[in-house]
């Protein structure tokens, strides 16, 4: 069994929202809605009546993928995404990455095995592979999936006992969610086949900082292609932004007690300094209101 307090609640109801859960995280006056008149980085919809093969609302290119039959795959549930496509304002929708299997690979899109929809096509823009056969060390951040739920999770390897099943904390699920009552111990220990260890700044599930006017979004990459990056933000809703709009955020934060930081809040990025890191649980606590709120790894930034 596990604890879950009223405020870890709503925090599982947000981070269903902001799929990549912006857990316990400080404010303050940066955050944009990302709709201004300011903004240089509006979607362009692509209104061609019935898509195309490959082709998404958004202003994105078909492309090719790397995968093969029966791995694990992350993408939006088919219902979900079909329904989103048919409503009247498709950026306005929210978007959740479920993990699933691939059927069969394709030029621009996939064939995808649905836990409950059966094999369907995708396109591949909007497929994140996990390949198989990975494994990890302690302190790798990987990406994977809520294992005792549902969605697309980052994860912070804790025990590497067993390469192949670690176990893991997830980073944007609070502690709290994590912990057994009756052992006391938190942590998951992930399927094989079901993780992918994030090494790259531009990889697939990290997350980055994309200039929206004058200030910048927290997203999670879905897709980078030429000078084009597919993403993931706030409430689920799916974005384009130009690569040279969007600046890295470190995979693992090199701070320490009494830094300066840009830590995430609402789906943008205000400045804090740290009281204190949890290096084995990939978080950094920062200093909002006389308190200390966790912020984990991929949230944290050093300079915008």
């Amino acid at each position: 069994m596990f604890k879950k307090s009223n405020f870890y609640f709503f925090s599982l109801i947000i981070s269903g929202l902001l799929v990549f859960g912006l857990s316990s995280c400080g404010g303050s006056g940066n955050e944009k809605d990302g709709n201004t008149d300011g903004d240089t980085t509006k979607n362009e919809v692509v209104e061609t009546g019935e898509l195309a093969p490959g082709m998404t609302p958004w202003d994105f290119p078909t492309v090719g993928i790397t995968a093969n039959a029966g791995d694990y795959v992350l993408c939006p549930g088919y219902v979900m995404y079909t329904n989103s496509l048919a409503s009247e304002d498709p950026m306005s929708e929210t978007y959740i990455f479920y993990t699933a299997k691939m059927a069969a690979t394709g030029d621009v899109e996939s064939e995808i095995e649905f836990t409950f929809d059966g094999k369907q096509k995708m396109p591949n823009s909007m497929i994140i592979p996990i390949p198989s056969g990975q494994t990890a060390a302690k302190g790798d951040i990987v990406l994977t999936w809520w294992q005792g739920g549902s969605g697309m999770q980052r994860a912070i390897i804790t025990d590497d006992s067993n390469p192949a099943e670690p176990k893991a904390v997830f980073l944007d699920l609070s502690l709290d969610m994590q912990t057994d009552d009756e052992t006391n111990e938190v942590g998951t220990v992930l399927e094989a086949n079901s993780f992918v260890k994030i090494t790259d700044p531009w990889q697939a599930g990290n997350l980055i900082a994309a200039k929206d006017g004058s200030s910048y979004n927290s997203v999670q990459i879905i897709r980078v292609e030429g000078d084009k990056v597919l993403t993931i933000g706030f409430a689920g809703r799916v974005k384009v932004y130009a690569k040279a709009d969007c600046k890295p955020v470190p995979i693992v934060p090199n701070v320490k007690k009494g830094d300066k930081v840009w830590a995430t809040f609402v789906g943008g990025f205000g400045e804090y300094e740290v009281a204190k890191v949890d290096a084995e649980n990939g978080l950094v606590y920062v200093i909002q209101f006389d308190s200390e709120e966790p912020i984990p790894y991929g949230q944290i930034a050093t300079d915008l």
